[in-house]
């Protein structure tokens, strides 16, 4: 196993079990065992220990949603139908993940953002990453008042994961694109 395929699993299975379980639930054992890399491996790859994981994790997370999002505004021709295709989308990973996901942010931003100042700066990062991307891809589209839309999609967003993570259902996921298509639509 080379190192770089370890610490990328290491990376990726922080983001899947921080996302699902949060980051205190999530201990170093555990990780090791989900990623299936040696235990040497958690200390040689991050020896800040699992703050620096989850900084790496978040990371990912962020470069993970910005390729989905650059994904529905480039198969789609309408910021409406963009929208409506990235928040089925994530339904659809939702549902898969047995509604235990949603955001790669969400949870560990709720418990942590208080907590640590590392995994603050990252998940403040993160959120604005997804921001400018969205003010420059509905710019690209014609709407004049990208940034409140641009909040208007990541808010609505995130509580229609939550909601919808919830009652085990992507309705309120559906819905919530149906809202943020009318404020496109307006702006």
């Amino acid at each position: 196993m080379s190192d770089a395929t370890t610490r990328e699993r290491m990376i990726s299975t922080a983001m899947r079990l921080f996302r699902r379980e949060g980051y205190q639930a999530t201990s170093w054992r555990r990780l090791v065992e989900e990623a299936g890399t040696p235990w040497g491996s958690a200390y040689h790859h991050f020896p800040g220990g699992k703050e620096q994981l989850a900084v790496a994790a978040i990371e990912l997370g962020t470069a993970v949603v910005a390729k989905t999002v650059r994904r529905a505004f480039e198969r789609n021709e309408t910021v409406e139908d963009a929208v409506s295709w990235w928040y089925r989308k994530a339904g659809e990973a939702l549902a898969a993940d047995d509604y235990r996901g949603g955001c790669p942010l969400a949870t560990i931003t709720l418990e942590m953002a208080h907590a640590s100042p590392a995994i603050t700066k990252a998940c403040q990062d993160a959120f604005a990453t997804w921001h400018a991307l969205l003010v420059e891809l509905l710019g690209g589209h014609g709407v004049e008042d990208t940034e409140d839309v641009a909040i208007a999609i990541m808010t609505n967003l995130e509580g229609a994961l939550l909601v919808s993570r919830v009652r085990r259902s992507p309705d309120p996921l559906d819905r919530a694109a149906r809202h943020v298509a009318l404020v496109a639509r307006a702006a």
